[in-house]
């Protein structure tokens, strides 16, 4: 499942155009769905990580208000909440922060504390093996990819049970058929016609794991960025400090705290 964010409406006898949360979650299936234009902007993250970040804010918070109604010591509330704050800073970064937003420039991936930039003129392929992983060229004209190298995707991995649901070859249904079907008769069935009406691709896509149907989604749009695109730019990468403050301040004072 990804984090969805609000997406444009379109007004009566005007068409939706993409805005700046724009969210990648509404159309995963269609690899060419973002807008024409290529200032599209767009979000991808699964939903699992933010959901663990939330939990972890309410039980940090909980304890927190704990030790202030029932009166604890100073001390045992400082180092607890010390703990806290340190294992809050780690999922802020492993859970929360990481993303990979795709827009008129290429693309960027945030990382726990390392930030990317790939140029779209740079990224040679996109595909999901644990991760979704970007293959760039290392040098400007690179004929392949043997002459670059590839950024791991830290928001967007495959799960353990998604291989293993891709992998089992599909079951029969058997006699478990719905009445509406037998008696209506597959034709008869809404849902049976909407799926024959489907392309392949998109058949494709959504038998696919969600990072793999995103890595396949980028790979598309890389493709059709690279080919307008009229100019170009260097790799770049940065430290996120943020997320290195969130989680080496509070462990510093964690241990300041217990050898005090």
């Amino acid at each position: 499942m990804l984090h969805r964010q609000p997406a444009a409406r379109a007004l009566p006898g005007k068409p939706a155009t993409a805005t700046s949360g724009a969210s990648a979650a509404s159309d995963v299936s269609r690899p060419g769905g973002f807008a024409p234009a290529s200032k599209a902007r767009e979000v991808f993250r699964l939903a699992s990580p933010v959901v663990l970040w939330w939990v972890w804010v309410a039980f940090a918070v909980a304890n927190v208000a704990d030790f202030a109604i029932q009166g604890a010591s100073a001390r045992f509330a400082i180092v607890v909440s010390a703990i806290l704050a340190t294992v809050t800073g780690l999922a802020y970064a492993l859970a929360f922060r990481p993303r990979v937003i795709a827009d008129q420039d290429g693309l960027v991936i945030e990382n726990p504390f390392r930030d990317h930039h790939v140029p779209w003129t740079a990224i040679q392929a996109v595909d999901a093996r644990d991760w979704v992983q970007v293959h760039y060229a290392g040098e400007t004209g690179a004929p392949s990819s043997a002459s670059g190298t590839s950024i791991f995707c830290w928001a967007l991995y495959v799960s353990a049970r998604s291989k293993r649901k891709a992998a089992r070859p599909p079951r029969s249904r058997g006699w478990l058929v719905p009445p509406a079907r037998i008696w209506g008769g597959l034709g008869d069935d809404p849902g049976n016609a909407q799926d024959s009406r489907l392309p392949e691709e998109a058949k494709r896509l959504a038998s696919l794991p969600v990072a793999e149907a995103i890595a396949a989604r980028l790979d598309a749009r890389a493709r059709k960025e690279r080919a307008r695109a009229t100019r170009g730019g260097p790799v770049t990468a940065r430290w996120a400090w943020p997320s290195l403050a969130a989680v080496a301040v509070p462990a510093l004072a964690l241990l300041i705290i217990t050898l005090v």
